[in-house]
Parts: structure tokens; C-alpha cells; sequence
């Protein structure tokens, strides 16, 4: 027998009539004033069908509860069974994402590494053999640059917003400023001012995001802060930007003079920092 909810629903429904034609004969409210001084006042035929269709209906529960008990078996083997390919499926895409961070920090290595080798170059050219201390350090070195700008990648600086006091609710800051530039907002693993405290002036707040894909996205819907409105927050005046080393930071600062520079001599174009390098166009394009 395959169980179904309609076997179920049938034998629910005789049941219940049945019931209800054996409280009726007994003259009884509710199966618990259905004693047996009131079922010895019965005819012997009423009471032989009751019994007889009690006991068919008893037969059929069984066969139900066993279809029924096979069904919940087959369900539970198929959940697991689904479960278990879920299972399997997270860990393929675990190690595809594992595989995908080795392979970035593996670059970030190899970058940094080739950039500390062509300073290393330089000085061993006109020294003796470097001993193996010499390269153990300077793998170390790049080894550590590309963790740190692993971990700085997650991270990106607000300027210009308001300080108000020690006690200021930063996430919830920080959320009303992503979600002028971010829909939906991505999730927010932490904000903190960073530097030192100054009066009359409001430190930089340095966000940390849990993938380095979502703070590429809110960089690149910055410029939407320019035109945003609120009576509460001047959002003209906030400049999101990377978490910069110091050695990016100064390159950064060489490409901003560089830019103010041209923006006075060329004063009919527009000039913007875009991939490392400034570039200049017609202010009507």
C-alpha cells in the first residue's frame, strides 16, 4: 500500500462517524460518558456492526500507520540524502574559494616579491653572495606585505565626517552613508576612528567589510555621496577612499600634486586620478 494524505484524511473521517453513531446509540455526549452500564443497554446486532466496523477500521489504521511509517523512512533517507550533496557542494565551493585567496595571495607574493628582489638586485650586485638569511628575510618581508595588503583590501577610510563625541554610534553612521552608494548595503564587520584626537577636528573612520569585492563596489558608487540629500548628515563633505599603505599613501599624495598642478595650468580640461595615473580631459566631454 503507497501511503497519501487522502488515505489519511478518509480514515480520519470514518472514524469520526463511526464514533458518532456509537455515542448516539449510547446516549452519550463524549466518549468518556460512554460507560459500560450504557453500552449493555445496546440491541446485540447494533453492537456486532459497531464492534465489526471498529475493527475493520482498526485493520485499516494499521495498514496506514505501516504505509505511512515507509513514507516518513523513504523522506528522511532522500533528506539525508539531500543534505549530505549539500554538504558536499559547500565543500567544493569552500575549496574553490580557498584555491581562489591562495592563488590571490600567491600573486600578492609573487608581486611583492619581485618588487623587493629588484631593490635586492641592486645591492647584491655590488656585494658578495647573499647568505640564506638574507633571502629568508626578504621572502618574510613580502610574505607579509601581501597578508597586510590582503587584510587591507577588506578595508576602506571615510573623510570628513563629523565627530561628535566617544560615545558615538559608528555602525549605525556608516550604515546611513553605505546605503547612499550601496544597495543593498553590504554587511559591515567593523568601523573605528583611527589617529589622534584632535579638537575642532573629526578623525578618519576606517570600515572593515567582509569581502574586498564589496568595498571595489562602494568605491566605485562613491561620487553618488556629491549628490545625496539629509538633514542630518553633510554628505558632500565625506570622501570615501582605500586603506592605503604609507608608501601608497605617498604616491597617492605625489598624484594629487601632480593633478592640482595640472588643474591650474590647463584649467579647460578636467583632470581625475584613475589606475595610478592622472588623466586629463575636455571639461565637455
Amino acid at each position: 500500500m503507497v501511503f497519501s494524505l487522502q488515505q489519511l484524511y478518509k480514515l480520519n473521517t470514518e472514524a469520526s462517524e463511526t464514533l458518532s453513531r456509537v455515542l448516539k446509540a449510547g446516549k452519550s455526549q463524549d466518549v468518556e460518558n460512554l460507560n459500560t452500564a450504557a453500552l449493555l443497554k445496546l440491541n446485540k446486532d447494533p453492537l456486532i456492526k459497531f464492534i465489526g466496523d471498529l475493527s475493520k477500521q482498526l485493520e485499516n489504521s494499521l495498514t496506514v500507520c505501516n504505509a505511512a511509517s515507509l513514507k516518513i523512512e523513504e523522506m528522511t533517507n532522500r533528506e539525508i540524502e539531500t543534505s549530505r550533496k549539500m554538504l558536499k557542494l559547500q565543500e567544493e565551493q569552500l575549496d574553490s574559494v580557498r584555491e581562489s585567496v591562495k592563488q590571490d595571495v600567491t600573486s600578492s607574493v609573487r608581486d611583492s616579491m619581485k618588487s623587493e628582489l629588484k631593490s635586492w638586485a641592486s645591492v647584491a650586485a655590488n656585494s658578495s653572495k647573499p647568505t640564506d638569511a638574507v633571502v629568508k628575510k626578504t621572502v618574510q618581508k613580502a610574505v607579509n606585505s601581501a597578508m597586510e595588503s590582503d587584510s587591507r583590501s577588506k578595508n576602506l577610510i571615510m573623510y570628513g565626517v563629523k565627530e561628535k563625541s566617544t560615545t558615538e554610534d559608528l555602525s549605525t553612521m556608516v550604515h546611513e552613508i553605505l546605503q547612499e552608494v550601496a544597495h543593498p548595503v553590504p554587511e559591515i564587520m567593523g568601523a573605528s576612528r583611527v589617529g589622534v584626537q584632535k579638537e575642532g577636528s573629526s578623525r578618519p573612520i576606517k570600515v572593515t567589510l567582509f569581502h574586498a569585492e564589496n568595498v571595489k563596489y562602494v568605491l566605485g558608487k562613491a561620487s553618488k555621496l556629491r549628490t545625496a540629500e539629509s538633514s542630518t548628515v553633510d554628505f558632500a563633505k565625506i570622501y570615501l577612499a582605500p586603506d592605503r599603505s604609507k608608501e601608497e599613501r605617498i604616491a597617492h599624495q605625489q598624484l594629487v600634486m601632480e593633478m592640482k598642478r595640472l588643474a591650474t595650468e590647463k584649467p579647460t580640461q578636467r583632470h581625475i586620478i584613475r589606475n595610478g595615473r592622472v588623466i586629463s580631459f575636455d571639461k565637455n566631454v
